[in-house]
């Protein structure tokens, strides 16, 4: 007969699951790996501009120029859908882009 006990590893998984959802600390967690998946999802632009937080579904992003937000605008939406597939849900519903008032 099959042992269908699950393997440690998955034990563990699951009870580092189950802690960080009783904690309600699972949404702040997704948030935490939209904001370190940026640079590889944003691309080229992700140089010159820099995730700073996520509030009621929002990602403010601060850039470096006007120029620059132009340049982002016209990805917004794209950015957005990567960032929520790599979440595996919709997490991001909006980028806000701040100008830091740095030149380029």
């Amino acid at each position: 007969m099959a042992d269908l006990r699950p393997s440690g590893a998955e034990s563990l998984q699951s009870l580092l699951e189950a802690a960080v959802a009783e904690l309600g600390l699972s949404e702040k967690l997704l948030e935490a790996r939209i904001l370190l998946a940026w640079d590889e999802v944003a691309g080229p632009l992700a140089s010159r501009a820099q995730p700073l937080k996520i509030r009621h579904g929002k990602l403010e992003v601060a850039v470096a120029s006007a120029a620059w937000r132009t340049q982002l605008s016209f990805v917004r939406q794209e950015i957005v859908d990567r960032l929520n597939a790599r979440a595996g849900k919709k997490v991001i519903g909006e980028l806000v882009l701040l100008n830091t008032g740095k030149s380029d």
